[in-house]
């Protein structure tokens, strides 16, 4: 292998995460023959501009992929959760997507995207702490579920 090496990082630079995500997706979208993926956020600010809840995603073609939903401890149970992924889900549509997918982990979900009109796609077992992890999809071309 000429003069290259493997190396374990126990705390890799940010910028060396981000160029492998951004290499996996460009191979992907290339693969697939479609353009380069788009980032979007959708942030709740408090009154200092920090931010406080928000949801973020990249868009392929016609895929929306959700990579992280958060909002503050303080924050939470108040429908925030809930008119993040709305806003997500319009901006996916604005883009043209029909697909939203993402992952979550039912220790922090209470199952909430099921009612959100989300479904299962796949899961993994005693993942983290012996819970579950889940794979979720939602056609955005479907009415939503009313729940």
């Amino acid at each position: 292998m000429g003069s290259y090496r493997v190396t374990v990082e126990r705390s890799p630079a940010a910028a060396d995460v981000a160029l492998l995500e951004a290499k996996v997706a460009a191979a992907a979208a290339n693969a697939a023959g479609l353009g380069e993926e788009e980032e979007f956020a959708v942030f709740v600010r408090g009154e200092d501009g920090a931010v406080v809840a928000g949801i973020c995603g990249v868009v392929v073609g016609s895929y929306c992929e959700l990579e992280a939903l958060w909002v503050d401890e303080a924050l939470r149970e108040r429908g925030w959760a809930r008119a993040l992924l709305a806003e997500a889900e319009e901006e996916a549509r604005r883009r043209g997507c029909v697909l939203v997918t993402f992952h979550a982990y039912d220790l922090l979900t209470a199952r909430l995207y099921e009612r959100l009109g989300y479904r299962t796609v796949g899961v993994v077992e005693s993942c983290l702490a012996g819970s579950a992890i889940r794979w979720y999809c939602k056609d955005l071309d479907r009415p939503p579920s009313v729940t």
